[in-house]
């Protein structure tokens, strides 16, 4: 049984972020080696950060293999939680920028392919880089099983998607932005032009638009 970590006196005071950095560059490259020219310091500073990290948690977290380094489960774990730690890390960068000079930064947005890619879209941007030319727009075409995922990863600011029904999640935030109205088209002298309400079933074998 692993025993209780104490965070005030193992990690707390002693865990910094470079520690991590260090950490998840091994795992990238895959070699303390690699991770020490990566880095630009020496192969046993590398190590000793490591060691020093396990012994703080009281786990391994590195295994060697053919492959070379991988991490355990225990380093799987910390890895996942330090990309969050540096991801809220840039975000608040970003934050202070803002603060700092709200007319200025980048917006990143996801659209699926459609109606709204190429006219809603291009339409929305101009007019905001208009009102704000110092704003960088970077869009890119995403399909639906990406948009959340992209959003909680932080690789989308916003999604732009249409049909969306309310987001049962706190932490994601759902706008409509206007109704689509369907409306069907038929010749002059169609049967369908007297009349004002229209089940779809009733158009499944007739030619419309």
């Amino acid at each position: 049984m692993l025993r209780k970590i104490d965070w005030e006196s193992q990690i707390g005071r002693r865990l910094k972020l470079r520690d991590l950095h260090v950490f998840s560059t091994v795992v990238q490259c895959g070699s303390m080696a690699k991770a020490a020219r990566n880095l630009g310091v020496s192969h046993p500073a590398v190590s000793e950060v490591i060691a020093d990290l396990e012994h703080a948690l009281g786990v391994r977290l590195l295994d060697r293999s053919a492959r070379g380094i991988e991490p355990t489960i225990y380093g799987d774990a910390l890895l996942k939680r330090s990309v969050a730690v540096f991801d809220e890390l840039k975000q608040s960068i970003r934050d202070i920028e803002f603060l700092s000079d709200a007319t200025t930064g980048e917006v990143r947005v996801g659209c699926r392919e459609g109606p709204l890619w190429f006219t809603l879209l291009p339409d929305v941007i101009l007019r905001f880089s208009k009102q704000y030319p110092r704003i960088a727009v970077h869009t890119y075409l995403i399909d639906h099983s990406d948009a959340f995922l992209g959003l909680r990863e932080r690789r989308y600011d916003c999604v732009l998607m249409a049909g969306l029904q309310d987001i049962a999640a706190d932490d994601l935030k759902a706008e409509i932005l206007y109704d689509d109205i369907s409306i069907v088209v038929a010749r002059a002298h169609s049967k369908w032009v007297s009349r004002r309400k229209i089940d779809l079933a009733e158009l499944i074998d007739e030619p419309w638009v």
